[in-house]
């Protein structure tokens, strides 16, 4: 009889992972979610009555508004940018920009131009001086993106993670003096970022990209409450009526991963501080998924549950 409670525990441990499911999982190629006019147009993907012109960056920094849960763009969706025509094919996505200059904006590229980033391009002298008469400085720039979670009922699981492929250009080692990621969480209608991850800059130099794999257990984290994320007010994050809705507030209230339900989207958050540079650089997220689980057994839970007790009943029986 010893060896029956071991039986149950490994069997309800099974149940449990049965109801462990992806709820979003994106990465980006050579092809995806933007593309180059010359491979698009006519092909598998042109479906939505659209014409690109150009080499795909119409949306590498068609995002310049600030954050407000309700801006997005949407599979078909089409921008310019100077020469470039391009549409979106991607999934959904709910973006926003807080930044300190002109000089940035938040967009979306193909994994050529690291994904989902923020584009930062040239910063004066000028520019950055002025800067740093009203704050730290630098020239910052923050961007969220934010992704419709699968359909269902989702709390994070013990074993649930989040992962991201994130790739910092090497010309940031002298361009840039901060980058950050933290992955996103919208629970119950609220959001809230998870751990802080630096990029350190002080080890890239060249070219490339420095390309780095972030894995968060969404269980075991500690998640910082984003209680003003959801606005939509403000141009520079210098102005007055600015709500810096992007900052992580280190005092604000926290939770455990394990107390978060109704999971709706996740996401993340991109935060870089320019130098003054030349040529700019494209900090982004080239790849990004997450876990989550049920919060009530699916019908094929309840029947390993009563395949269980039944084979609990059979081995009593049989001990008898």
């Amino acid at each position: 009889m010893n060896k029956l409670p071991k039986l149950l525990a490994a069997l309800i441990a099974c149940s449990s992972c049965a109801n462990a499911v992806s709820i979003f999982d994106f990465a980006t190629s050579s092809s995806n979610p933007t593309e180059a006019a010359a491979t698009f147009n006519d092909s598998a993907r042109d479906t939505y009555g659209t014409t690109d012109v150009g080499n795909g960056a119409g949306w590498g920094q068609g995002i310049t508004t600030n954050f407000d849960g309700n801006a997005t763009v949407n599979p078909g969706d089409q921008k310019t940018q100077g020469v470039n025509t391009t549409t979106y094919f991607g999934p959904t996505v709910y973006a926003g920009l807080n930044r300190d200059g002109f000089q940035g904006a938040a967009g979306i590229h193909n994994l050529g131009g690291n994904g989902y980033r923020i584009r930062v391009n040239n910063v004066s002298q000028t520019v950055y001086d002025n800067d740093a008469a009203v704050s730290d400085p630098g020239i910052n720039f923050k961007a969220a993106f934010m992704f419709d979670a699968a359909a269902g009922d989702y709390v994070f699981g013990e074993t649930d993670t989040l992962t991201a492929t994130v790739a910092a250009p090497n010309n940031m080692g002298v361009r840039s003096s901060f980058a950050s990621y933290r992955a996103l969480v919208k629970a119950d209608g609220q959001y809230y970022a998870g751990t802080l991850n630096d990029i350190d800059l002080s080890t890239m130099s060249g070219s490339g990209n420095n390309v780095i794999d972030f894995t968060e257990n969404a269980y075991g984290a500690t998640w910082t409450l984003m209680a003003d994320m959801d606005v939509g007010t403000g141009g520079l994050q210098s102005a007055a009526n600015h709500p810096n809705n992007l900052t992580v507030d280190g005092g604000a209230a926290t939770v455990a991963g394990s107390a978060l339900t109704g999971i709706t989207q996740v996401g993340f958050l991109l935060d870089t501080t320019s130098n003054v540079q030349t040529g700019g650089y494209n900090f982004g997220v080239r790849a990004f998924s997450a876990e989550a689980t049920a919060a009530v057994p699916e019908p094929s839970s309840y029947a390993l549950i009563a395949g269980m007790f039944a084979l609990a009943s059979i081995m009593v029986r049989r001990r008898k």
